[in-house]
């Protein structure tokens, strides 16, 4: 029974294969899209999810108008990590994190010396 209908399947391919190309195609994007968003959900749903005391970490966001437009980010100023830390005590511990972009680093080590120089 199976196999009867692979051979339609396969004659349906052959008769018209334009139509065949465009649904096959529409079908692999779908997939490929369907696929990159699943593992984009879990790749956010997974951070912070290694730390002991996940459920009691947070993360704070600032929110500064520029040009008109308002600019939600996650980068706070030193004071205000403190302010926190020190002002509401249902806060433990404030750490600031920034990602450092395109740097670059040059390590050059001298030779006499065999001191680390950055």
């Amino acid at each position: 029974m199976i196999k009867n209908f692979f051979k339609i399947a396969y004659r349906n391919l052959l008769r018209s294969k334009g139509f065949s190309v465009i649904n096959i195609t529409g079908l692999a994007i779908g997939m490929a899209a369907a696929i990159l968003i699943l593992l984009w959900i879990q790749n956010e749903v997974s951070v912070d999810r290694f730390h002991k005391n996940t459920d009691r970490i947070y993360r704070v966001w600032n929110r500064v108008v520029e040009d008109g437009a308002i600019q939600c980010t996650n980068n706070i100023s030193e004071p205000a990590a403190r302010a926190i830390e020190q002002d509401l005590p249902e806060v433990e511990r404030a750490v600031r994190v920034k990602r450092a972009g395109d740097m670059l680093f040059r390590l050059a080590i001298k030779r006499s010396s065999r001191q680390a120089v950055l």
